[in-house]
This record gives structure tokens, C-alpha cells and sequence, in this order.
């Protein structure tokens, strides 16, 4: 695949040589300052300003300040973050990391800080460009090895931004031999109904000649799996559902996206368990030819859906929800009296928040908790 010098500068991460001048960029920004005074509120700018003068890697910004960031969210807003499966991707090649997606930042984020810390390379990650609101954002996410998907395009741009995306994405993995997160689906998963879109999975491999699973396989593809005891945007979530489905108009704006990445920082979290698979490449060697191309990309997002949902950490809130939905008591060996007390309080309580029909809402909110125990155990 021939490659032609600075065709990936629109979308890619920033390189170490660009590193000064960026954060030069970040330091005079108000937005920024606002942002880190707000995350590390008994820290004086001055020593976060002392600290970022002395970054001039990215590895030093994603290891110094990013990964303290992060570990800063995990003692404050989680009752830790348990992370498995670091020996399915040994270091010497490059992994397409498709994950599920329930947070803006944070499902990236707690990847790439346990990699840092366990001296692995970082992955590069996938961010659409609906969220680059202000310059400054843009600058922060690009020296944290994020490459931009671009958003919101005609057919014809889309065509060749995904195109660009696919000939980034295996440059980075072959050649580069560096890892790449993404989300299995355009945007975060709603109500908790992981499901890898075939889109996505075409996009791979546009930038390829060769057959569907052959050219997948070569991106030694990795599922993984990122389970939150509690969302922490589950109620805005709801809400934007509810609101799409009571006024096929509504469309969220950037007050929305800002909010979202905010509260999916700071709010509740419980615990938290990321788990990475095993490479999918032998088992894509070994499937069946399908008819055509897009049945092929279908039994691929199954397999990938299947992979995801084995990796899939249940709480007592996800039995909860299942068998109250389910008006069963199928479940009931993974919880007690008291968690299901404790889980009705939760959903009680952040039913005040919401508007209209209430107890469509709250319906909802269970099936956010109910559907991964449905995905990975049935109904």
C-alpha cells in the first residue's frame, strides 16, 4: 500500500517534534486552564504548567499527566478498575483493539493508562470529530494519540474520508506495528445492546484487495470488552433516547456533547472491568465463505458481538434489571435481598431526573443494565 508523504495530517495523532509548540497552544488556553483547575482542584496551575513545560514526548504527556489524570478519576469516581487479558496482545505487532462503547473518554482512557504503567506501548485511538468542539480540545485528544473520524459528511465525502480512515488504520497496524482502539459502532451504545456494525467492519478493509476475512485477519483484530457497574451517563442517555423518540427532530448540540464527556468523568462509575480477548484472526481464517460480501461482514460483527459479550463482567444491578424486566426470577442466585434493594433505591433515584413519561424512562434505564446479561446469558 503505497503511502504518500503527509496524506494522514488531517486526522492523525500528533509527533513528538510537534509536541512543544502544542502544549505551548494549551497552556494559553482559558478553556484548558478552566478544565485542569476543575480536575485537580488542590493542584496550582503553576505546578501543572511546570509539569507540561517539562513534557516533550508523547509518551511523557500520556504517562505524566494523562495517566495521572485518569488514576486521579479511578480513586474518586470508581471502586477500582480491574483490568484482564494484557497477555493476548504481547508487544512486536500491531492490534485493531474493537470494543464496546460506553464512554466518550473513559473507555480509551483506563486502556492506554494500564498499558502505559505496564511499559506497553499505547494504542492509538478513534474519535469522531463531533467532539473536537474547540481547537483546544482538538490539541489535547491529538497528543493523547487519538486520529479523527470524521462526522456528519455527504455520501461522497464519506466515501473518501473512509477510505482515508482504512489506509490509516492498516498503515498503523502493519507497518507501524502500533495498536489502535475503536468502538465496534458509530458512537456509544445507548441502551446497553452491544452490537458491532458492519459499516465499521467494511471500512477496515476498504484500503485492502484482498477477500473479506483474509484482509481482516491480517489486522489481528482483538475484542474488547469494558463493563461500568453503574453508567455513568446512563440518565443522559435516557433522556436523549426518550427525547428522539417523542420528537423524531431532536438532535443534540454541542452544550449536549460537552456534558456528556463532563459527567461521564465525574459521575458514579462502581466497578469497573476492562477485558481484552484474544486475537480473532485464526477463527476468521477458518469461517465459512458466505454468499456475498455483506453476509460475510454480518457473520463477522456476530462473531465480534459474540467475543464482546463473553467478555462482558456482570453486577448485581445487571441480574436486577434482567429479572425485573423479565418478571422472573431466573437470576436470582447472583443477588441478594439487599442488592436488589440497594439497585431499586439507585433506579428510584435517578428516575427524579427525569421528565414526561417517567415510567417509560425508567424502563429504559433498567434495559441499559438488563440487556448485557440478556447478550451474554439469553433471554
Amino acid at each position: 500500500m503505497e503511502i504518500i508523504d503527509g496524506e494522514f495530517d488531517e486526522i492523525r495523532p500528533y509527533y513528538d517534534s510537534e509536541v512543544d509548540n502544542v502544549i505551548n497552544n494549551l497552556l494559553s488556553e482559558t478553556g484548558f486552564r478552566k478544565t485542569v483547575k476543575y480536575f485537580f482542584p488542590d493542584v496550582a496551575f503553576e505546578v501543572i504548567e511546570k509539569l507540561l513545560r517539562n513534557v516533550h514526548t508523547i509518551r511523557d504527556f500520556q504517562t505524566q499527566f494523562i495517566a495521572r489524570l485518569v488514576n486521579g478519576l479511578e480513586k474518586r469516581y470508581t471502586e477500582g478498575v480491574i483490568f484482564k487479558g494484557l497477555e493476548n496482545i504481547p508487544e512486536g505487532k500491531g492490534y485493531l483493539i474493537v470494543s464496546n462503547h460506553r464512554d466518550i473518554i473513559l473507555d480509551s482512557a483506563f486502556l492506554n493508562t494500564y498499558l502505559a504503567q505496564h511499559g506497553h506501548q499505547t494504542s492509538e485511538i478513534a474519535i469522531g470529530s463531533n467532539l473536537l468542539i474547540f481547537p483546544w480540545i482538538t490539541d489535547l485528544v491529538k497528543l493523547n494519540r487519538t486520529f479523527v473520524v470524521k462526522r456528519n459528511l455527504s455520501v461522497k465525502e464519506l466515501m473518501v474520508s473512509s477510505m482515508l480512515q482504512s489506509k490509516y488504520i492498516r498503515h498503523t497496524i502493519l507497518d507501524k506495528k502500533t495498536s489502535i482502539w475503536i468502538a465496534q459502532r458509530e458512537g456509544r451504545t445507548k441502551d446497553g445492546n452491544d452490537k458491532t456494525q458492519g459499516s465499521v467492519l467494511k471500512m477496515f478493509n476498504m484500503a485492502s484487495k484482498g477477500d473479506v476475512l483474509t484482509s481482516l485477519a491480517e489486522m489481528n483484530i482483538v475484542p474488547m470488552t469494558i463493563s461500568y457497574e453503574y453508567d455513568p451517563v446512563d440518565v443522559y442517555k435516557v433522556i436523549e433516547q426518550y427525547n428522539k423518540k417523542i420528537d423524531s427532530t431532536f438532535k443534540k448540540n454541542k452544550v449536549d456533547d460537552v456534558a456528556g464527556m463532563r459527567n461521564g468523568l465525574i459521575c458514579k462509575k462502581g466497578r469497573v472491568n476492562i477485558t481484552l480477548g484474544k486475537p480473532i484472526s485464526a477463527e476468521l481464517l477458518n469461517m465459512p465463505k458466505a454468499a456475498n460480501k455483506n453476509i460475510q461482514y454480518d457473520e463477522v460483527a456476530k462473531l465480534l458481538d459474540k467475543k464482546i459479550y463473553d467478555g462482558y463482567v456482570l453486577y448485581p444491578i445487571n441480574y436486577v434489571t434482567a429479572d425485573i424486566l423479565s418478571q422472573s426470577n431466573r437470576f436470582q442466585e447472583f443477588y441478594s435481598l439487599e442488592d436488589k434493594e440497594n439497585v431499586l433505591n439507585y433506579i428510584q433515584e435517578q428516575s427524579k431526573q427525569f421528565s414526561g413519561d417517567v415510567e417509560l424512562q425508567k424502563k429504559m434505564l433498567m434495559e441499559i443494565y438488563a440487556n448485557p446479561v440478556y447478550n451474554k446469558l439469553g433471554k
